[in-house]
């Protein structure tokens, strides 16, 4: 108990708002991989990732801000799969891609700068696949991205994150396998 107390000790204000207001974006985000329908798991994604780009933002993780940007914005897009000729081209997340490219050139300030970059332009594609199992499966990799990043910027809520959103997504993998929407 005490090494909670210490940690927390030195923490400053804004710190704990910025692990607070990540901690309810974990929560949406890991909740949206045990939603059944694609535009569900895109929508509960639209405010974790709104809600992280803040996160960010407060530690000054502006690589991880401008990522996440690039990905509510494209929650918002791909709500619209199936319903829109722009949004169902592979243009689409051709675009989504480019932007978190450059963004993330934008915002470089080291090596670990690239990580939500690549993490960005790789889901940019995995979540427009409207194969539910495959975006869960595909997703692994960029969770892995995100969870050393985490890491590296002292995001311990992002860390928390991407550890439960690993476990989500195999709990979801399980769930719903050899269910033929899914596939």
């Amino acid at each position: 108990m005490d090494f909670i107390t210490n940690f927390f000790a030195d923490k400053d204000l804004k710190f704990l708002i910025s692990q607070t207001i990540g901690l309810i974006a974990a929560a949406l985000l890991l909740l949206s991989f045990q939603q059944r329908t694609h535009k569900r798991i895109v929508l509960m994604q639209f405010c974790s990732g709104f809600l992280f780009a803040l996160q960010y933002f407060l530690l000054g993780a502006y690589e991880g801000m401008v990522g996440n940007i690039v990905g509510f914005t494209r929650s918002i897009a791909y709500c619209f799969r199936g319903k829109s000729k722009f949004t169902d081209s592979i243009l689409c997340p051709i675009i989504f891609a480019i932007l978190a490219g450059l963004g993330g050139l934008m915002t470089y300030t080291s090596p670990a700068s690239l990580l939500p970059m690549a993490a960005m332009i790789i889901s940019s594609f995995v979540m427009w696949s409207p194969k539910t199992q495959k975006l869960r499966a595909l997703t692994i990799p960029t969770s892995v991205m995100w969870l050393i990043y985490n890491v590296i910027c002292s995001s311990y809520s992002g860390v928390i994150t991407e550890v439960c959103n690993l476990i989500s997504i195999a709990i979801g993998l399980f769930r719903f396998r050899n269910k033929k929407e899914n596939n």
